[in-house]
């Protein structure tokens, strides 16, 4: 799944003005997740496409990249989550960010991402009951 990073002040409207940009571009968005560090925010999205969403966004003076995240399915129980980040912390592996993105039916859903030279060592570390 690949992701739009988006850096913008923490301010009133931020998040309705990029929306609305993407609805006026007709594009759909299939997650967001947000966060605040200092004055600084950050919107991480989704859409139904990458490339007229960051030619959007940049015609309305957003800066965005995309950063590609695996999908891993895994039961939603405690430990889960420490168990795969425990398997890629002993191959080295640095997982950059991570965001859970469903939780039904006993399984969540999550986004992880690592840089770029260690992605096909990540995905062979997802067993084949993990992949989405």
């Amino acid at each position: 799944m690949e992701r739009i990073v988006i850096m913008a002040r923490d301010e009133v409207g931020v998040l309705s003005d990029i929306t609305g940009v993407l609805a006026r571009a007709n594009i759909n968005l299939q997650s967001i997740n947000t966060q605040v560090n200092g004055e600084q925010g950050t919107i991480i999205i989704s859409t139904d496409d990458t490339d007229r969403a960051l030619l959007a966004l940049a015609e309305a003076g957003y800066s965005a990249v995309t950063d590609d995240a695996l999908i891993v399915r895994l039961k939603d129980e405690p430990g889960a989550l420490a168990r795969i980040a425990q398997r890629f912390s002993e191959a080295s592996i640095n997982i950059r960010s991570i965001h859970i993105l469903d939780r039904k039916d006993g399984f969540a859903t999550i986004a992880l991402s690592t840089s770029q030279e260690d992605r096909p060592r990540a995905e062979a570390l997802v067993g084949p009951d993990e992949r989405v």
